[in-house]
């Protein structure tokens, strides 16, 4: 009598239990997140080795902020670049050294150098922000204690006066300790004065150099710095927000047809834009620009048709680079400066002080707003039943706009969620009772 031998599927299970365990001890985890991770930098090469991150004061902020100080290459400020909020992103970091690196090393310290290296487990910052060194001008540390301060808004300006460069270092120790050990370094201390130089009337006393503000030297000094920065053309953003924006003209061309080839009116407005920085006055502030844009269709009993074309930049023969000029200005004002030190140099602008004339500028920009303005008022003149269509339309790149932001909003949903959830998402549930049917009282 044959008997069927019993299945070694019980066996086989705790093979393979046996040989996960196995392989999970094998596997690497990841450590604990750390209180204080390393963070990534981006540093100019052939930096001194005494260069250190000092902590010294924002002048526009008034707060601390981390600085590279260098005794051959002066001063950089840290910028830190990171991904956006709604796209969170991590680093992955990793050195070049394998593990042949690491038996070549024959000393221990080489060995030692070698493990403290992300030689071969690496690193995961879980944010991927870095720090992006870019060369400061210190001048900037220097013109607030070089401007007097007003006892009171209402009050005049106290009278400058002249003094020397250990007194006017004495005020900047005060609002950033740190700068005391780093005036101890002569190169440092050498381009410090230098910088104050170049803004400040000088006199001897004696073996001493006396320093005295001249504010039309501090606007050229800034002139120079934008013109360099213009150089080349501003940025992407700035030149569609600041530049090409302010410059638009809307144009007005009305075209009569038979009443047979046209039934209907179309009226369209041009982009109004009211723009608050850069566009007014040299006074205004580094701010953006509103825009709003409407239609309608309907059949009248005047037979016409009116059209109004895209908005095109039409500006005499250097009046974009003035503007360029004044926003890289406004820039620097906004990103450097206290507000207080901004306002004066923005009053300088219209002064016999400044080298460069903005009146043209001024002009057509103040030619510019009062075109918008009748253009505002025409609008206004329509048909009063057509309000309400004329502000609930809006314009085809706000909507282009606002239809990706919710493609990218459902397409995240989709991607979170489960294998589960979305086929429950496919059961027919017609005829079915919903679960709140369950809980009422009967």
């Amino acid at each position: 009598m044959r008997t069927r031998g019993k299945s070694s599927t019980n066996a086989d299970k705790e093979k393979e239990v046996k040989e996960t365990k196995l392989d999970s001890k094998a596997k690497d985890q990841l450590a604990a997140e750390v209180v204080d991770p390393p963070q990534l930098f981006i540093l100019p090469e052939n930096l001194h080795k005494d260069a250190r991150i000092v902590p010294l004061e924002n002048p526009r902020l008034l707060t601390e902020s981390p600085y590279i100080v260098c005794p051959e290459k002066g001063f950089y400020e840290l910028t830190k670049v990171g991904a956006p909020k709604t796209t969170p992103r991590s680093w992955l970091l990793s050195s070049d050294l394998t593990i042949q690196d690491e038996k070549d090393a024959d000393s221990p310290e080489e060995k030692g150098d070698a493990e403290d290296k992300f030689s071969m487990k690496g690193y995961m910052l879980r944010d991927a922000n870095m720090l992006m060194a870019t060369p400061f001008d210190p001048l900037f540390f220097l013109l607030p204690i070089l401007l007097p301060i007003p006892a009171s808004k209402t009050s005049e300006p106290p009278k400058k006066l002249f003094q020397s460069s250990e007194d006017h270092f004495e005020k900047l120790v005060s609002s950033s300790p740190q700068m005391s050990q780093l005036l101890q370094i002569d190169s440092i201390q050498q381009l410090l004065e230098k910088r104050m130089e170049s803004v400040c009337d000088t006199a001897e006393a004696g073996d001493e150099t006396m320093y005295r503000i001249n504010e039309e030297k501090m606007l050229g000094e800034l002139l120079k710095k934008v013109k360099k920065m213009t150089e080349k053309g501003l940025t992407a953003t700035m030149e569609e927000k600041f530049v090409k924006k302010a410059l638009e003209i809307p144009t007005l061309c009305v075209a009569r047809e038979d009443p047979e080839d046209v039934p209907t009116l179309t009226t369209s407005t041009p982009d109004m834009q009211m723009t608050e920085s850069v566009t007014e006055s040299s006074g205004s502030s580094f701010s953006g620009a509103s825009t709003a844009a409407t239609s309608i269709s309907e059949e009248p009993e005047a037979i016409a048709k009116a059209q109004i074309s895209p908005p095109m930049i039409d500006a005499p023969e250097g009046v974009a680079d003035l503007l360029r000029l004044r926003t890289a200005l406004f820039f620097i004002c906004s990103k450097y400066l206290s507000p207080r030190i901004s306002d004066s140099i923005k009053k300088m602008l219209s002064s016999p002080a400044c080298t460069i004339d903005f009146s043209p500028l001024d002009s057509h920009l103040t030619q510019l707003a009062k075109l918008r303005h009748e253009a505002l008022a025409s609008r206004s003149l329509g048909d009063m039943s057509r309000k309400r269509v004329f502000e609930e339309d809006e314009d085809g790149e706000v909507r282009a706009d606002r239809k990706r932001k919710k493609d990218e909003e459902e397409k995240k949903k989709k991607a979170g969620e489960s294998l589960a959830i979305k086929r429950l998402k496919k059961v027919n549930t017609a005829g079915m009772k919903k679960m709140s049917d369950f809980f009422k009282k009967k």
